[in-house]
């Protein structure tokens, strides 16, 4: 009922002159495609009069901490987040990939050949319509909404006549579920958000790639070498972890291990094939 209550206010939401739409998801997903283990994250779609950004809940949680000074707490995964904005009516996307103290901004022209199904269903008095696709080497099947007049979905998921409510693949590795939508008069900018594009160092397909294996590489001398910090100096991570002379060793190797951990990306044909050492 409440799940009802909160998708239907937002159809009637569109009524009004409002400045940001904002579609917030259940992803389910496996960070390791070796494991069975899901992983189950909160990721917002925000739409505005010119382009949509997706991205974690942590960054909602991150510009909610900067604008009342408070640190980061160590559980946020902001330094292996990304943002996807999109440009409202194309194929142009802007991918922010943030590697602590380095934004990598890598532009893509992304759709999906999307093939209609006459298959429909009712979920929280909402109509749905199925839609499948083979895209990033996964198959993916869709049930959006007409009755949204949206062509977004999450990630970089677009182009049906009406909001994609729910996706997932065909091998369980993702689940994305629609669970609340909001709408706002007064655009809802996202300090973090904008403070990571302006970061943002274009780089080509070839250069991303060359970019994260150098930091695979040492994750620490890499962001060092970001911020200009000398061999003895502390510096932070963006979790507010502290990393000395002591401890870069072994925060060192946490990180790499991480990345081996993601080895699961949604786009599967632009996995990071890391070396194994």
């Amino acid at each position: 009922m409440k799940n009802k209550f909160l998708i239907l206010l937002a159809l009637f939401g569109f009524l009004a002159n409002s400045q940001t739409h904002r579609f917030i998801y259940d992803v389910e997903y496996k960070k390791d495609s070796t494991s069975t283990l899901m992983t189950k994250e909160n990721w917002h779609l925000d739409i505005f009069p010119t382009h949509s950004d997706y991205y974690s809940r942590d960054f909602f949680v991150a510009d909610s901490l900067i604008n009342n000074n408070i640190p980061f707490p160590k559980e946020m995964k902001l330094n292996t987040s990304n943002i996807i904005s999109h440009k409202k009516g194309s194929q142009d996307f802007e991918e922010y990939d943030l590697l602590e103290n380095t934004v990598l901004n890598l532009k893509s022209k992304d759709s999906q050949i999307w093939k209609l199904s006459d298959e429909k269903k009712v979920i929280n008095g909402l109509t749905l319509q199925k839609a499948t696709t083979n895209w990033g080497k996964r198959n993916w099947m869709a049930w959006f909404a007409k009755e949204i007049h949206f062509q977004e979905g999450p990630y970089k998921f677009h182009g049906l006549p009406g909001l994609i409510v729910e996706l997932e693949d065909d091998k369980g590795n993702y689940k994305f579920s629609l669970v609340k939508s909001e709408n706002f008069k007064e655009s809802q900018e996202n300090q973090f958000i904008e403070m990571s594009k302006k970061m943002g160092v274009p780089v080509t397909w070839e250069k991303y790639k060359s970019s994260k294996l150098s930091y695979y590489d040492s994750p620490v001398n890499f962001i060092k070498n970001a911020i200009g910090s000398s061999n003895n100096s502390e510096f932070f991570l963006n979790d507010g972890t502290v990393v000395n002379s002591k401890n870069q060793r072994e925060i060192n190797e946490t990180l790499r291990t991480q990345l081996k951990k993601f080895n699961n990306p949604i786009e599967l044909d632009k996995a990071i094939v890391y070396p194994n050492k």
